[in-house]
């Protein structure tokens, strides 16, 4: 992997992704660390936040991070896509089991972390709250922040958590380390990335841009006292044996 301007990403072939500049946004760091553990070779650019990026727009459609692409085929940013082009291009190590049973919950815990209205999207939703009497600001307009989503966020994160934290449990007393099954799968890198949301990792494992770092640290206290330890130890396990640490954004 090698860091390139955005214009030459978009006129190479190969594997290119598109990630946040200095930021901790989880989609694109799973979606990159999962490429690195399967030994992909890719190039990596920037999405600089709140710029306009017009090249990126042009070429994707999109003004956010992560966008991937594969050769000539069309860019892509949603999460599912992102993960079923990374196991078409390296089956294995496999990310996305095999058994159905098994493949149905990784999606499943995909998609309550990853997808509209998870995990992801409701802390956002928390972050981009404006203050009492004040408009929506241009970042929140741009994910179409709704007051009545943003009133439900900080309990559906509670209710996430409370779950992958009975799972892992349950892992645990079966003899598991994992959310699902026996081996490392995309749901146990969704939550790694993701858990920086509610306890951002130190400036020397996630070196965001120091600017940043006080939004991120800022968490609710109702969610700080609903974050059990399990969920911590699973992240900091899982980041330290398949992440390249530290993150590279």
């Amino acid at each position: 992997m090698r860091y390139v301007d955005i214009n030459e990403a978009i006129k190479a072939s190969g594997l290119r992704i598109v990630i946040v500049k200095a930021m901790p946004s989880a989609w694109g760091i799973a979606a990159k660390a999962m490429m690195e553990f399967k030994g992909l070779d890719f190039l990596c650019a920037h999405q600089i936040p709140m710029s306009e990026n017009p090249e990126l727009v042009a070429w994707s459609g999109t003004n956010s991070g992560p966008v991937v692409a594969w050769n000539d085929e069309p860019p892509i940013n949603r999460w599912d896509d992102i993960l079923l082009l990374i196991e078409r291009l390296a089956p294995t190590p496999r990310l996305v089991p095999e058994n159905p049973a098994e493949r149905i919950e990784v999606f499943g815990i995909g998609h309550e972390i990853c997808g509209e209205l998870g995990f992801g999207w409701n802390r956002r939703l928390d972050l981009m709250r404006p203050a009492a009497g004040d408009q929506p600001s241009p970042f929140a307009q741009k994910y179409h922040y709704r007051e009545d989503e943003a009133a439900l966020a900080n309990t559906r994160v509670i209710a996430l958590m409370t779950e992958l934290a009975a799972r892992l449990k349950r892992q645990k007393e079966s003899g598991g380390d994992y959310l699902v099954g026996k081996a490392v799968s995309a749901a146990d890198f969704y939550w790694a990335a993701f858990s920086n949301f509610v306890s951002i990792q130190p400036q020397e494992i996630c070196p965001i841009n120091p600017q940043a770092r006080p939004m991120f640290e800022h968490t609710p206290t109702e969610i700080t006292a609903a974050l059990d330890p399990i969920l911590l130890e699973h992240r900091d396990r899982i980041m330290r044996q398949y992440f390249k640490l530290p993150l590279e954004l």
